[in-house]
């Protein structure tokens, strides 16, 4: 059976849950999205597109926290998609960045490749679901889903891949606006330079030889400038730059011509900046380029200037954000994922993951953990087939550690179970924990074993385990 059509019989046994959709009928294999419109700057008249998906059964004995839903890659989003949190007892939202969506729940405004309008987008976004704002209609979250008692304060943002990017940006340029913002939850978000346009190597491709994971150093001597290359490796995705001639790569035979047996091709996004269609390098790759002129005289037009990259970069990469984030959302709790086998990246010494988790802790960041406890996880994958789970050896890191490049590689999630189990069990522990005020470093066991744990995925039987809903007070806070 498809998970599609289990969730929907889910529902539709639940008829609280169904009843919130305002007695709209929904199409065949879909959840009872709510979607309206917020308003937003960055939405233009017609506002920002955003769905709310009612939990199955409330978390808690006094309601159910909310989780916003931020998309990685250069996705639009959408005001619905199939549930990921809703069987663990959560509001979920999700949501269009300018001129994303579907049909009629397409948001206005334009698309700008996650820069400042998205960001700006997202941060209403983050108002709306924490009760801080309206929709177009003076309706409050709760308001749409009346069956549920909605727990505002505590609102979460869980970043997919890039779209955690998104979320540090968005708490370090509006989070004065929202403050009490409870949690983060980084789905491998590649912070940190060249991360996003994976300039180390992907795992579909291999790592870049200039690059050493002992020390973390790239060796931009190695950089070259080929003026008959097209940007972009040749097995990405170059978007408006497939036309382009002349790009850097690393030339790692020394012979001044890319060869794609024996040298490394610079992976890098391909947008239009209202002028020309530029190929955004990284900082760093375009400082060592000017700094020995590589690519010569007249500049190409798709070569940004230093000047132009930094701006670039300063709406898409959160690194050197996230001190002014945790400044703005004092009493955020993060919980970086990482797994040993990361759903992009191929740097063993996961750079992009210790960039966030070091990030966030020397930034004094309430509560920083690298993956959830152990018990969350055990939990969750108690969902899953026993075959599937036997054997396997969970992390259980302490919150507060210091990170680096060796130790980090005993503490990553086992790869063969699929990530958004994972995402599940970070997800519940930060919520559990800001309910409960529970901050030690480590757990002795789930906060609240009797809470929904259904996740969206079949079991052995063809269907999802369903434990029966009793919320209680925490049983072990720490």
């Amino acid at each position: 059976m498809k998970t599609s059509t289990v969730l929907c019989l889910l529902w539709a046994a639940l008829p609280c849950a169904a009843a919130q959709f305002e007695g709209r009928a929904q199409p065949e294999g879909r959840a009872p999205w709510v979607r309206t419109f917020i308003p937003s700057a960055a939405g233009g008249a017609r506002g920002l597109a955003v769905g709310v998906l009612p939990p199955l059964a409330p978390r808690y004995a006094d309601g159910a926290p909310v989780v916003v839903f931020v998309p990685g890659g250069a996705d639009k989003g959408a005001a619905e998609g199939l549930p990921s949190h809703a069987g663990f007892g959560f509001v979920e939202v999700r949501f269009a960045f300018p001129g994303g969506g579907r049909g009629e729940w397409t948001s206005g405004g334009t698309y700008d490749h996650r820069g400042p309008d998205c960001i700006r987008a997202l941060a209403d976004v983050i108002k709306f679901a924490s009760g801080k704002s309206a929709d177009k209609d003076g309706r409050r979250i709760g308001d749409l889903i009346p069956r549920t008692k909605v727990l505002t304060a505590i609102t979460g943002i869980e970043g997919s891949s890039h779209g955690g990017n998104a979320c540090g940006l968005a708490m370090a340029t509006h989070g004065a606006e929202f403050r009490d913002l409870a949690f983060y939850a980084s789905m491998e978000s590649p912070y940190s330079e060249g991360a996003v346009n994976v300039e180390l190597g992907a795992r579909d491709d291999r790592l870049n030889p200039a690059y050493n994971p002992e020390t973390g150093a790239l060796d931009f001597a190695k950089l070259a400038w080929d003026p008959n290359l097209q940007p972009g490796p040749a097995k990405r995705w170059r978007g408006a730059g497939s036309g382009l001639k002349g790009a850097l790569f690393f030339d790692l035979d020394g012979d001044g011509k890319f060869s794609e047996q024996a040298d490394f091709p610079v992976n890098a996004f391909s947008f239009d900046d209202g002028a020309h269609v530029k190929i955004w390098y990284t900082p760093r790759l375009i400082r060592a380029a000017d700094a020995r002129k590589l690519s010569g005289e007249p500049r190409p037009a798709h070569l940004p200037t230093l000047a132009e990259a930094l701006e670039f970069w300063r709406w898409r990469d959160a690194q050197n954000s996230i001190t002014n984030a945790v400044r703005n959302c004092t009493n955020l709790a993060v919980i970086v994922y990482a797994n040993e086998r990361d759903h992009v990246q191929i740097a063993p010494d996961h750079p992009h993951i210790l960039a966030q988790v070091e990030g966030y802790r020397t930034a004094g960041a309430k509560f920083v953990r690298l993956n959830a406890d152990r018990a969350y996880v055990a939990r969750v994958a108690a969902n899953f087939p026993r075959e599937r789970t036997s054997g396997l050896k969970f992390p259980d890191n302490d919150a507060g550690v210091e990170w680096t490049r060796k130790n980090i590689r005993t503490a990553l999630e086992p790869a063969e179970l699929p990530l958004n189990l994972y995402m599940a069990a970070v997800v519940c522990e930060l919520a559990d924990r800001v309910h409960a005020q529970a901050w030690s470093k480590n757990l002795g066991g789930l906060l609240y074993p009797n809470a929904p744990w259904i996740l969206p995925l079949p079991n052995r039987a063809g269907g999802n385990q369903r434990p029966p809903h009793a919320p209680d007070r925490p049983q072990r806070p720490g």
